[in-house]
């Protein structure tokens, strides 16, 4: 697909891309090398432009490429760098400046887990491996404070597709959880109707009374959040072909969760209690003890 794409070329939108298609020019290989083709005003321009999009491809030059395809059309570099990519979610302490608490990273080595008071330092140089950066409306939302949290520690990314707004411009709006649904990529039943909001209340019961437990279905909660994004890439980026009429391009195979899964039951298992969770955990039995003391 990112051979085909001619919106990188300046004054080239939507519209003459498809012209360029219907003519015969399918590829970058396919636009000629002398005569008219978008004007003589255009045309110099378009030649060159294509000539460094051709050598950042073959230098797998993500940034490059990334800087001169439109934002909106970044899905395009997909499938040329999914092995580059990286998927993530957080969750936070819903506090007015808020804080990450838990954040799950998917990516071709697996699944990570970083908690506050745990790992969570470790977060900025895990995401720096990754060149393209994959989240559902991490945007305006995860990105924004894990920046403010981390400040300068905190890398930037060769690209980022944030599938809230490719989703929403082929016309599937909603949230993750109810595009999920609607995509045959639903939750199992102790997962189904768990939002942000209880994500805080189980991060709060965690800090409160050291409830491993509740650490447990948080991050299993913010696991699926992060996995369950690499089988909407797929989809949506099928899905995108699909809008385009581009029947002879190849679709991607849509990821199957189930390789994941033992991971998740893994990494959830391996979650016991620190030792200031212990600590917690005294303070509220010794509490217990001296109330029923009275």
């Amino acid at each position: 697909m990112l051979r085909r794409t001619f919106q990188l070329i300046p004054g080239v939108g939507p519209w003459k891309e498809k012209d360029l298609w219907a003519r015969g020019i399918q590829t970058w290989d396919d636009f000629p090398g002398n005569g008219s083709v978008l004007g003589q005003k255009l045309d110099e321009g378009a030649r060159g432009r294509l000539a460094l999009a051709r050598e950042a491809l073959e230098r797998r030059d993500l940034k490059g490429l990334a800087a001169m395809v439109p934002p909106r059309e970044h899905w395009r570099l997909y499938p040329e760098f999914a092995r580059d990519a990286v998927y993530f979610d957080i969750e936070t302490d819903g506090k007015q400046e808020q804080a990450p608490t838990v954040v799950a990273l998917f990516d071709d080595s697996g699944l990570r887990v970083f908690i506050q008071g745990r790992n969570m330092d470790e977060l900025p140089e895990a995401m720096a491996e990754r060149r393209l950066w994959v989240t559902f409306n991490g945007s305006c939302f995860d990105v924004p404070v894990l920046r403010e949290y981390f400040g300068k520690r905190f890398p930037t990314p060769d690209a980022h597709i944030d599938l809230r707004f490719v989703c929403r411009r082929l016309g599937m709006g909603g949230g993750l959880k109810e595009l999920e649904d609607k995509l045959g990529l639903g939750r199992p039943p102790h997962m189904k109707g768990v939002n942000g909001w209880d994500a805080v209340l189980l991060w709060r019961a965690y800090l409160a009374r050291g409830d491993v437990e509740a650490l447990r279905f948080l991050v299993e909660y913010n696991l699926y959040d992060s996995f369950q994004l690499r089988s909407l890439m797929d989809k949506a980026y099928n899905r995108a072909l699909d809008d385009l009429n581009l029947d002879d391009e190849p679709r991607v195979p849509v990821f199957e969760r189930g390789e994941v899964l033992y991971d998740v039951s893994r990494l959830i298992m391996e979650l016991g209690p620190t030792e200031r969770d212990l600590r917690v955990l005294e303070r509220v039995r010794a509490q217990d003890r001296d109330l029923h003391q009275d």
